[in-house]
């Protein structure tokens, strides 16, 4: 006999979807009833929205399907959007999650069932939809950040060395800061790459990401425009290079930086 789980959700607008967790569970039972499935357990979440992932029931039930691996055969729920509500969300569960404890997924009020061919063909038209959504919510996320980087305002991405955000905008960091200044000095009065790094390395100090420091970092860092408080914002889907102002508080003077990327010193 076939062994299946079951799970059932309600959120605070249960009283609108009509969808008790009571009529959920008696909908399973009687389903996989009629197809001689055996329930062997079902998982609750009430008061919990279908955008949340991290569901109390939900990660049990994953625990508990990880635990019995190779015993059961499908996850049986009332409605698709009582797994997921996002399609991207369903998708990852059917795909990969389950994908990989080989179990399928079946909905009983849209006649979804992966492990049947026609299950599978529907699938492949959730995975088409899945992927224009997906493409659809680039497009926005893409025109909010030029819109934010157009009004000279920090459009997201890795802040460089010296620098952390706070509230959403761009913010100093005084110790990073004074490491930024002592580089480009060093570097002026004529001392290399490989000196630099070397030093900083002796005296235990990391980069931003907790690692050692090269030649190749420093000269990264030389060629770090942000620092005389002149920015391109080029993100790495719009590469449209907007140019910005203040963005990023100065920490290096226009004259120091010109004599870092001038004459003698132009290696960088």
């Amino acid at each position: 006999m076939k062994k299946v789980v079951g799970y059932v959700r309600v959120s605070s607008d249960s009283q609108i979807e009509n969808t008790s967790i009571e009529e959920q569970i008696k909908r399973i039972e009687a389903y996989c009833y009629s197809q001689d499935w055996e329930l062997v357990e079902i998982f609750k979440d009430e008061g919990f929205s279908g955008s949340n992932i991290k569901r109390p029931g939900y990660i049990k039930m994953m625990e508990y399907l990880a635990a019995h691996k190779g015993e059961l055969k499908s996850v049986v729920v009332f409605k698709m959007d009582r797994a997921h509500r996002n399609q991207l969300n369903l998708l990852q569960f059917i795909k990969i999650e389950l994908a990989d404890l080989d179990m399928d997924f079946v909905s009983i009020t849209e006649s979804f069932d992966t492990s049947t061919s026609i299950g599978r063909m529907m699938l492949g038209v959730l995975s088409t939809f899945g992927e224009f959504e997906r493409e659809v919510i680039n497009e926005r996320t893409k025109g909010g950040r030029i819109s934010t980087a157009l009004k000279n305002k920090y459009a997201g991405g890795q802040v460089p060395f010296g620098y952390e955000v706070k509230d959403g905008a761009v913010k100093i960091n005084k110790e990073q800061a004074a490491i930024v200044k002592r580089v480009f000095d060093e570097f002026i009065e004529g001392r290399t790459c490989y000196r630099i790094a070397k030093k900083l390395n002796e005296e235990g100090i990391r980069t931003k990401t907790n690692k050692d420091w090269t030649p190749n970092t420093i000269k990264n860092m030389l060629k770090t425009e942000s620092y005389t408080g002149f920015s391109s914002y080029n993100g790495s889907k719009e590469q449209n290079g907007i140019k910005q102002k203040g963005v990023f508080p100065k920490i290096i003077s226009r004259q120091k930086w010109n004599k870092v990327h001038s004459g003698e010193n132009k290696a960088v």
